[in-house]
């Protein structure tokens, strides 16, 4: 409710986060609960009437569709008991009620503690951690070794059958592994002169490119406070993208009003690829975004290929595959890439179903990590490779996939349990 403008919120009406009520909150409430009890958390960390800058910005929509993105003031009081937060742009104020004995309330906190736990939060607003720190890579680069130091992982030392088998030898899976794909003599190379009209029926290709040709047009994007599109260069690009069939309608069946970068996860991936590329940089650590000059050749129809196969190139070796996907890490799974392209151009030319198809392109380490046993896997580890690796495989049209009859009563029938490459897969992809 609306008091002198001013909004009052009861903190004693919020569910405790291990309630039914909370597991099944809209995700908009959930996501203001997360920040007014922050609020109250912060302001009760230090003394009544102290100003607090929160590390948060205003989310106050302006008239022009865009977020106030001005910095949170927060203050505890003692008459009458509340917690207050004030933008210092738009003046956009209100009040937090009962809060007192709640688990958010740190007023019983001894001032050690409280101390500790302001320095916690900071430096998690502020993005630093204990692995950004020197001496942890110091130790880990002299005390452990990498996942991929033993190639001997990745072959079963049980399977004696493997040495008679007609699959690659080890020496064969170990230049595949360590190759640079983008050499034209590499055990397997990735082409780069294919044309315009084959790699845009490529989703990822596609809106990377447009966005690429809207940014290079418009010379800049601007950023919010805390990194995000503005949301006018949001919908400029839901607009220009084409997005799988009602992708974004269904987004705004649980999201209300207009849609902020991270609510379009896939446009907010395609934008960490397009960094991660080098295509994209952040200028004079202003607010915005900006093609890099040097790169601008790459939007010229003639060197579509080139950039299909420099986003592709980037996905697979530098971005986690769970970043779009099942939000897990699997290095292994990602490390194995090349392998895995190179036995689906002799096992998937033709529909094969997944199950089968496990066997002949998951190397002995990466089943283990996935967890896949010697008859298989359950529903969950299919559904993280098809998260992870299929689809992202399809998004580049290399990989078509269907759902069976036969796989509705076994799987979950939103998964497809059969693939085969594409044209576009034989024509990229040389081994």
């Amino acid at each position: 409710m609306k008091k002198e403008n001013m909004t009052i919120i009861d903190v004693s009406e919020f569910p405790d986060p291990i309630s039914e009520a909370f597991l099944f909150m809209p995700e908009e409430e959930e996501e203001l609960m997360d920040i007014y009890t922050e609020y109250v958390q912060l302001a009760t960390a230090v003394p009544s009437g102290t100003k607090l800058e929160s590390g948060f910005f205003c989310r106050k929509e302006m008239e022009d569709g865009e977020l106030c993105d001005g910095t949170i003031e927060v203050t505890q009081i003692d008459l009458p008991k509340q917690v207050r937060w004030t933008c210092r742009r738009c003046g956009d104020r209100g009040a937090l009620i009962n809060y007192e004995g709640t688990m958010w309330d740190n007023s019983h906190l001894g001032e050690y503690e409280k101390e500790r736990f302001l320095e916690r939060f900071f430096a998690d607003i502020e993005g630093e951690d204990y692995w950004e720190d020197d001496l942890f890579y110091d130790f880990l680069d002299n005390e452990l070794s990498g996942p991929f130091d033993d190639f001997e992982y990745y072959l079963d030392p049980y399977d004696q059958i493997a040495e008679h088998s007609i699959g690659p030898s080890s020496e064969k899976i170990k230049e595949m592994l360590e190759c640079n794909w983008l050499q034209p003599d590499s055990p397997i190379y990735l082409k780069g002169d294919l044309p315009k009209e084959e790699v845009e029926q490529s989703f990822f290709f596609y809106n990377a490119r447009r966005f690429l040709m809207i940014l290079n047009d418009e010379e800049t994007f601007q950023l919010t406070r805390v990194g995000n599109l503005k949301r006018k260069v949001v919908r400029t690009l839901l607009e220009e993208m084409r997005w799988p069939e009602n992708y974004i309608e269904n987004i705004r069946t649980y999201k209300n009003g207009k849609l902020d970068e991270t609510d379009v996860w896939l446009l907010h991936g395609i934008r960490v690829m397009l960094t991660l590329s080098g295509l994209i940089e952040e200028k004079d650590g202003d607010i915005r975004i900006r093609l890099k000059d040097d790169l601008e050749y790459l939007l010229e129809d003639e060197n579509a290929g080139e950039l299909y196969r420099r986003l592709f190139s980037t996905y697979f070796k530098d971005m986690n595959l769970g970043y779009l996907g099942s939000t897990f890490e699997f290095p292994h799974l990602q490390y194995s890439v090349p392998f895995i392209l190179c036995q689906l151009r002799e096992h998937a030319q033709e529909w094969v179903s997944i199950e089968e198809l496990i066997h002949d392109i998951l190397l002995f380490s990466v089943k283990l990590e996935l967890q896949f046993g010697e008859d298989g896997g359950t529903e969950i580890e299919f559904d993280l490779l098809y998260e992870d690796l299929f689809a992202a495989l399809e998004r580049f049209s290399l990989l078509e996939t269907r759902t069976t009859s036969s796989n509705a009563d076994i799987y979950d029938a939103d998964y497809p349990d059969q693939v085969r490459v594409t044209n576009l897969y034989n024509k990229f992809v040389r081994v």
